[in-house]
Protein backbone atom coordinates (compact mmCIF):
# COMPACT_ATOMS: atom_id res chain seq x y z
CA UNK A 1 0.00 0.00 0.00
CA UNK A 2 1.36 3.51 -0.93
CA UNK A 3 1.64 5.18 2.30
CA UNK A 4 3.01 8.57 1.08
CA UNK A 5 -0.05 10.79 -0.20
CA UNK A 6 2.36 12.87 -2.54
CA UNK A 7 2.83 9.55 -4.18
CA UNK A 8 -0.43 8.83 -4.31
CA UNK A 9 -1.32 12.11 -6.29
CA UNK A 10 1.72 11.99 -8.39
CA UNK A 11 0.19 8.02 -9.39
CA UNK A 12 -2.14 9.54 -11.64
CA UNK A 13 -4.52 6.15 -12.34
CA UNK A 14 -2.19 3.86 -11.36
CA UNK A 15 -3.33 6.11 -7.52
CA UNK A 16 -5.26 2.63 -6.61
CA UNK A 17 -3.06 0.18 -6.93
CA UNK A 18 -2.38 -2.29 -3.75
CA UNK A 19 -4.79 -0.09 -1.76
CA UNK A 20 -8.64 0.08 -1.03
CA UNK A 21 -10.39 3.28 -1.93
CA UNK A 22 -11.83 3.03 1.29
CA UNK A 23 -8.31 4.17 2.77
CA UNK A 24 -8.37 7.58 0.83
CA UNK A 25 -8.63 9.97 3.38
CA UNK A 26 -10.37 14.11 2.71
CA UNK A 27 -7.21 15.69 2.78
CA UNK A 28 -5.97 13.68 0.43
CA UNK A 29 -8.99 14.16 -1.82
CA UNK A 30 -9.07 18.03 -1.11
CA UNK A 31 -5.82 17.97 -3.34
CA UNK A 32 -6.36 15.47 -6.57
CA UNK A 33 -6.77 16.42 -9.77
CA UNK A 34 -9.47 14.97 -12.15
CA UNK A 35 -7.66 12.05 -13.18
CA UNK A 36 -6.87 10.55 -9.64
CA UNK A 37 -10.79 11.57 -9.11
CA UNK A 38 -11.85 10.05 -11.93
CA UNK A 39 -9.60 7.10 -10.99
CA UNK A 40 -11.20 6.70 -7.41
CA UNK A 41 -14.36 6.91 -9.28
CA UNK A 42 -13.85 4.27 -11.55
CA UNK A 43 -12.54 1.73 -8.84
CA UNK A 44 -15.15 2.27 -6.05
CA UNK A 45 -18.01 1.57 -9.39
CA UNK A 46 -16.88 -1.69 -10.23
CA UNK A 47 -15.98 -2.26 -6.35
CA UNK A 48 -19.93 -1.95 -6.01
CA UNK A 49 -21.20 -3.30 -9.54
CA UNK A 50 -22.23 0.48 -10.14
CA UNK A 51 -21.65 2.91 -13.25
CA UNK A 52 -19.33 6.43 -12.76
CA UNK A 53 -21.99 9.03 -14.16
CA UNK A 54 -20.18 12.10 -13.36
CA UNK A 55 -16.95 13.54 -11.80
CA UNK A 56 -16.73 17.27 -11.54
CA UNK A 57 -15.39 19.62 -9.56
CA UNK A 58 -18.00 21.46 -7.55
CA UNK A 59 -17.79 24.91 -5.77
CA UNK A 60 -19.42 25.73 -2.60
CA UNK A 61 -18.97 28.63 -0.17
CA UNK A 62 -15.73 29.25 -1.81
CA UNK A 63 -14.48 26.09 -1.32
CA UNK A 64 -13.90 23.88 -4.56
CA UNK A 65 -13.54 19.76 -4.58
CA UNK A 66 -13.85 16.60 -6.81
CA UNK A 67 -17.57 15.66 -6.72
CA UNK A 68 -17.18 11.15 -8.12
CA UNK A 69 -21.08 10.45 -8.58
CA UNK A 70 -21.56 6.46 -8.77
CA UNK A 71 -24.79 5.43 -10.23
CA UNK A 72 -26.06 1.97 -8.04
CA UNK A 73 -29.44 0.28 -9.23
CA UNK A 74 -30.12 3.96 -10.76
CA UNK A 75 -29.63 5.65 -8.33
CA UNK A 76 -26.77 8.54 -7.31
CA UNK A 77 -24.35 7.72 -4.60
CA UNK A 78 -21.54 9.95 -4.02
CA UNK A 79 -18.26 9.20 -3.00
CA UNK A 80 -17.11 10.66 0.59
CA UNK A 81 -13.43 10.49 1.24
CA UNK A 82 -12.58 8.90 5.17
CA UNK A 83 -9.75 9.68 7.61
CA UNK A 84 -9.15 11.43 10.67
CA UNK A 85 -11.43 14.42 10.47
CA UNK A 86 -11.93 17.09 13.58
CA UNK A 87 -15.56 17.07 14.58
CA UNK A 88 -18.04 19.00 16.58
CA UNK A 89 -17.63 22.36 17.71
CA UNK A 90 -15.41 24.40 20.64
CA UNK A 91 -18.23 27.59 21.04
CA UNK A 92 -15.17 29.19 23.16
CA UNK A 93 -13.58 29.63 19.78
CA UNK A 94 -16.59 31.49 18.07
CA UNK A 95 -18.01 35.20 19.17
CA UNK A 96 -21.32 36.07 17.58
CA UNK A 97 -21.85 39.28 16.10
CA UNK A 98 -24.21 41.97 17.39
CA UNK A 99 -26.87 41.13 15.48
CA UNK A 100 -26.36 37.31 16.47
CA UNK A 101 -26.92 38.43 19.73
CA UNK A 102 -29.70 40.25 19.34
CA UNK A 103 -31.80 37.71 17.32
CA UNK A 104 -30.92 35.20 20.17
CA UNK A 105 -31.95 37.79 22.35
CA UNK A 106 -35.66 37.41 20.94
CA UNK A 107 -35.17 39.71 18.03
CA UNK A 108 -37.34 39.42 14.64
CA UNK A 109 -35.64 42.42 12.49
CA UNK A 110 -31.81 40.80 13.84
CA UNK A 111 -30.91 39.20 10.68
CA UNK A 112 -33.95 39.73 9.10
CA UNK A 113 -33.11 38.22 5.46
CA UNK A 114 -35.77 40.26 3.78
CA UNK A 115 -34.80 44.46 4.44
CA UNK A 116 -37.15 45.29 1.94
CA UNK A 117 -39.77 44.71 3.82
CA UNK A 118 -38.55 46.03 7.60
CA UNK A 119 -41.25 48.85 7.35
CA UNK A 120 -43.89 46.32 7.38
CA UNK A 121 -43.13 45.58 11.38
CA UNK A 122 -41.56 47.31 14.10
CA UNK A 123 -37.68 47.43 15.03
CA UNK A 124 -37.66 45.23 17.96
CA UNK A 125 -33.86 45.27 18.50
CA UNK A 126 -33.66 47.99 20.77
CA UNK A 127 -35.91 45.95 22.96
CA UNK A 128 -33.80 42.36 22.84
CA UNK A 129 -31.05 45.55 23.56
CA UNK A 130 -32.57 45.60 26.94
CA UNK A 131 -31.57 42.37 27.91
CA UNK A 132 -28.08 41.89 26.70
CA UNK A 133 -25.60 41.34 29.77
CA UNK A 134 -21.91 40.87 29.88
CA UNK A 135 -22.94 37.15 30.57
CA UNK A 136 -24.66 37.34 27.20
CA UNK A 137 -22.21 35.70 24.72
CA UNK A 138 -21.37 33.15 27.50
CA UNK A 139 -24.79 32.47 27.60
CA UNK A 140 -25.07 32.05 24.09
CA UNK A 141 -22.02 29.72 24.11
CA UNK A 142 -23.22 27.08 26.66
CA UNK A 143 -26.75 27.00 24.43
CA UNK A 144 -24.64 26.19 20.83
CA UNK A 145 -22.28 24.07 23.44
CA UNK A 146 -25.65 21.98 24.13
CA UNK A 147 -26.73 21.34 20.81
CA UNK A 148 -23.28 20.62 19.20
CA UNK A 149 -21.56 17.64 19.26
CA UNK A 150 -18.31 18.20 21.31
CA UNK A 151 -15.19 18.30 19.40
CA UNK A 152 -13.88 15.55 18.96
CA UNK A 153 -11.09 13.00 16.34
CA UNK A 154 -13.01 10.36 14.10
CA UNK A 155 -11.70 7.77 12.65
CA UNK A 156 -13.74 6.96 9.25
CA UNK A 157 -13.56 4.27 5.82
CA UNK A 158 -14.75 6.06 2.66
CA UNK A 159 -17.78 5.61 1.59
CA UNK A 160 -21.01 5.81 -0.49
CA UNK A 161 -23.87 8.37 0.34
CA UNK A 162 -26.98 9.16 -1.35
CA UNK A 163 -26.87 12.18 -3.09
CA UNK A 164 -30.45 12.46 -1.59
CA UNK A 165 -32.53 11.35 1.38
CA UNK A 166 -36.01 9.54 1.10
CA UNK A 167 -38.61 9.98 3.06
CA UNK A 168 -39.09 6.78 5.06
CA UNK A 169 -42.27 4.26 4.54
CA UNK A 170 -43.39 6.16 0.73
CA UNK A 171 -43.95 4.21 -1.89
CA UNK A 172 -45.27 5.49 -5.40
CA UNK A 173 -48.52 4.58 -6.79
CA UNK A 174 -50.07 5.21 -9.67
CA UNK A 175 -52.43 8.04 -10.36
CA UNK A 176 -55.66 6.42 -10.01
CA UNK A 177 -54.91 5.31 -6.97
CA UNK A 178 -58.18 5.09 -4.74
CA UNK A 179 -56.96 7.35 -1.85
CA UNK A 180 -54.66 9.28 -4.62
CA UNK A 181 -57.95 10.45 -6.46
CA UNK A 182 -59.43 11.39 -3.28
CA UNK A 183 -56.83 13.89 -2.67
CA UNK A 184 -56.90 15.19 -5.87
CA UNK A 185 -60.50 16.05 -5.14
CA UNK A 186 -59.37 18.21 -2.48
CA UNK A 187 -56.34 20.08 -4.51
CA UNK A 188 -57.40 24.07 -4.66
CA UNK A 189 -55.90 26.30 -7.03
CA UNK A 190 -54.05 28.49 -4.87
CA UNK A 191 -52.31 25.38 -3.35
CA UNK A 192 -49.53 25.37 -6.47
CA UNK A 193 -48.24 28.97 -5.30
CA UNK A 194 -47.14 27.24 -2.25
CA UNK A 195 -45.24 24.69 -2.88
CA UNK A 196 -44.71 21.59 -6.44
CA UNK A 197 -44.50 18.62 -4.13
CA UNK A 198 -47.64 19.30 -1.95
CA UNK A 199 -48.33 16.95 1.40
CA UNK A 200 -51.74 17.04 0.77
CA UNK A 201 -54.13 16.10 4.57
CA UNK A 202 -54.37 12.86 5.75
CA UNK A 203 -57.27 10.57 4.82
CA UNK A 204 -59.77 8.79 7.00
CA UNK A 205 -58.07 5.41 6.92
CA UNK A 206 -54.94 7.44 8.44
CA UNK A 207 -52.71 6.77 5.38
CA UNK A 208 -50.68 9.68 4.67
CA UNK A 209 -50.93 10.31 0.83
CA UNK A 210 -48.66 12.72 -1.40
CA UNK A 211 -49.45 14.38 -4.83
CA UNK A 212 -47.08 16.43 -7.11
CA UNK A 213 -48.69 18.80 -9.39
CA UNK A 214 -47.36 20.77 -12.47
CA UNK A 215 -48.02 24.80 -12.53
CA UNK A 216 -50.96 24.39 -14.08
CA UNK A 217 -52.17 22.30 -11.14
CA UNK A 218 -52.27 18.18 -13.37
CA UNK A 219 -51.03 16.27 -10.65
CA UNK A 220 -47.75 14.47 -11.84
CA UNK A 221 -46.73 11.73 -9.11
CA UNK A 222 -48.36 10.37 -6.24
CA UNK A 223 -47.25 8.57 -3.18
CA UNK A 224 -48.68 6.48 0.09
CA UNK A 225 -46.55 6.47 2.83
CA UNK A 226 -46.96 4.60 6.13
CA UNK A 227 -45.80 4.48 9.40
CA UNK A 228 -42.48 2.53 9.92
CA UNK A 229 -40.35 1.69 12.52
CA UNK A 230 -36.37 2.64 12.99
CA UNK A 231 -35.47 -1.85 12.76
CA UNK A 232 -37.50 -2.04 9.52
CA UNK A 233 -35.43 0.39 7.83
CA UNK A 234 -32.10 -0.95 8.85
CA UNK A 235 -33.43 -4.42 8.49
CA UNK A 236 -34.51 -3.25 4.66
CA UNK A 237 -31.69 -1.56 3.88
CA UNK A 238 -29.32 -4.40 4.95
CA UNK A 239 -30.74 -6.73 2.73
CA UNK A 240 -29.11 -4.57 -0.39
CA UNK A 241 -25.58 -4.05 1.52
CA UNK A 242 -26.47 -0.86 3.32
CA UNK A 243 -26.95 0.68 6.06
CA UNK A 244 -27.39 4.52 7.86
CA UNK A 245 -24.45 6.60 8.10
CA UNK A 246 -22.94 7.20 11.84
CA UNK A 247 -23.11 10.17 13.11
CA UNK A 248 -19.88 11.08 12.44
CA UNK A 249 -20.21 9.67 9.09
CA UNK A 250 -23.12 12.54 8.42
CA UNK A 251 -21.44 14.92 10.07
CA UNK A 252 -17.65 14.57 8.22
CA UNK A 253 -20.10 14.71 4.73
CA UNK A 254 -21.94 17.26 6.02
CA UNK A 255 -19.19 19.81 6.64
CA UNK A 256 -16.28 18.29 4.55
CA UNK A 257 -13.51 19.49 6.61
CA UNK A 258 -15.22 23.23 7.58
CA UNK A 259 -14.20 23.64 10.86
CA UNK A 260 -16.41 26.46 11.22
CA UNK A 261 -20.18 26.70 12.76
CA UNK A 262 -21.99 26.48 9.62
CA UNK A 263 -20.78 24.78 6.20
CA UNK A 264 -20.28 27.76 4.71
CA UNK A 265 -18.72 29.59 7.65
CA UNK A 266 -19.40 30.83 11.02
CA UNK A 267 -22.07 33.62 10.98
CA UNK A 268 -25.48 33.76 9.76
CA UNK A 269 -27.09 34.86 6.72
CA UNK A 270 -28.08 37.72 6.32
CA UNK A 271 -29.49 38.67 3.19
CA UNK A 272 -31.55 35.91 0.60
CA UNK A 273 -32.09 36.75 -2.80
CA UNK A 274 -35.38 35.06 -3.99
CA UNK A 275 -34.68 35.82 -7.75
CA UNK A 276 -32.15 32.55 -7.37
CA UNK A 277 -32.82 31.27 -3.84
CA UNK A 278 -29.19 32.50 -2.67
CA UNK A 279 -27.98 33.41 0.35
CA UNK A 280 -25.67 36.19 1.16
CA UNK A 281 -23.45 36.25 4.11
CA UNK A 282 -21.97 39.01 5.92
CA UNK A 283 -18.79 39.10 3.97
CA UNK A 284 -20.50 38.58 1.04
CA UNK A 285 -19.69 34.32 0.20
CA UNK A 286 -23.17 33.61 -1.48
CA UNK A 287 -24.44 29.67 -0.86
CA UNK A 288 -27.39 28.53 -3.49
CA UNK A 289 -30.16 27.14 -0.89
CA UNK A 290 -30.66 24.03 -3.34
CA UNK A 291 -26.84 23.07 -3.96
CA UNK A 292 -25.80 20.27 -2.62
CA UNK A 293 -22.92 21.05 -0.15
CA UNK A 294 -19.04 20.60 -0.85
CA UNK A 295 -19.39 16.30 -0.67
CA UNK A 296 -22.14 16.45 -3.29
CA UNK A 297 -24.73 15.73 -1.07
CA UNK A 298 -28.02 17.27 -0.40
CA UNK A 299 -28.39 17.83 3.47
CA UNK A 300 -30.03 19.87 6.07
CA UNK A 301 -32.33 21.53 3.08
CA UNK A 302 -35.46 21.29 5.13
CA UNK A 303 -36.26 22.06 9.03
CA UNK A 304 -39.05 19.83 9.29
CA UNK A 305 -37.09 16.69 7.90
CA UNK A 306 -34.58 15.08 10.13
CA UNK A 307 -32.03 12.24 9.01
CA UNK A 308 -31.67 8.93 10.69
CA UNK A 309 -28.24 8.20 11.28
CA UNK A 310 -26.75 4.34 13.01
CA UNK A 311 -27.39 5.99 16.43
CA UNK A 312 -31.39 5.31 16.87
CA UNK A 313 -31.34 8.16 19.49
CA UNK A 314 -29.95 10.40 17.13
CA UNK A 315 -30.75 12.72 14.06
CA UNK A 316 -29.20 15.05 12.28
CA UNK A 317 -30.16 18.23 9.81
CA UNK A 318 -33.26 19.12 11.71
CA UNK A 319 -35.68 19.89 14.42
CA UNK A 320 -38.80 18.81 13.12
CA UNK A 321 -39.98 22.10 12.62
CA UNK A 322 -39.50 23.09 16.32
CA UNK A 323 -38.13 26.58 15.87
CA UNK A 324 -40.02 27.30 12.53
CA UNK A 325 -43.41 26.40 14.17
CA UNK A 326 -42.59 27.89 17.58
CA UNK A 327 -42.06 30.95 15.87
CA UNK A 328 -38.32 31.23 16.59
CA UNK A 329 -36.23 34.24 15.96
CA UNK A 330 -33.57 33.58 12.70
CA UNK A 331 -30.70 32.86 15.56
CA UNK A 332 -32.34 29.61 16.75
CA UNK A 333 -33.51 28.68 12.93
CA UNK A 334 -29.97 28.91 10.92
CA UNK A 335 -28.24 27.07 14.37
CA UNK A 336 -30.30 23.87 13.18
CA UNK A 337 -27.96 24.02 9.86
CA UNK A 338 -25.03 24.10 12.40
CA UNK A 339 -22.37 21.36 11.03
CA UNK A 340 -22.51 19.87 14.42
CA UNK A 341 -25.95 20.23 15.55
CA UNK A 342 -28.02 17.55 17.18
CA UNK A 343 -30.98 17.90 20.04
CA UNK A 344 -30.61 16.08 23.15
CA UNK A 345 -33.97 16.41 24.38
CA UNK A 346 -34.88 14.73 21.30
CA UNK A 347 -33.08 11.74 21.62
CA UNK A 348 -36.22 9.59 23.87
CA UNK A 349 -38.66 10.83 21.42
CA UNK A 350 -36.66 9.37 18.23
CA UNK A 351 -36.11 6.44 19.94
CA UNK A 352 -39.19 5.63 20.89
CA UNK A 353 -41.58 6.66 17.78
CA UNK A 354 -42.48 4.87 14.47
CA UNK A 355 -41.61 6.61 11.94
CA UNK A 356 -42.73 7.97 8.69
CA UNK A 357 -43.27 11.12 6.35
CA UNK A 358 -40.52 13.76 7.24
CA UNK A 359 -38.11 11.03 8.12
CA UNK A 360 -34.92 11.37 6.02
CA UNK A 361 -33.13 8.11 5.24
CA UNK A 362 -30.03 8.37 3.25
CA UNK A 363 -28.67 4.80 2.39
CA UNK A 364 -24.54 4.32 2.56
CA UNK A 365 -22.73 1.91 1.25
CA UNK A 366 -19.45 1.02 3.10
CA UNK A 367 -16.18 0.75 1.13
CA UNK A 368 -14.21 -1.43 3.44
Amino acid sequence: MIKDSTSRLSAGSGILRGMSTADITLDEWLHFDQRAAAATAEATARQVGGVVTSVHLHEFAGRTAYNAIVEVNGRPFAFVPGGHPQLGFDPESWTPTDEEVLSYLGSYRALDLFPEYADLEPDDRAEARVHQTDSTVEEIREHIAAITSRPHTAHLKAFLAATHADETGMSEVPLDHPIITALIQRWKPGYQELVDDLILPETDTGTHGRVRFDPDGRPTAAWLAAHTTYDTITDELARTGRRLPTPDEWEHAYAFGARSLFPWGDRMPTRWLEDDNTLVMPDGVRVATASPTLSGLHMAQNSYKWELTADRREVRGADCGGAECGGEPWFAKWLIQANSYRDPEQDDFVAQRPHTRGTLVRPVIPLD
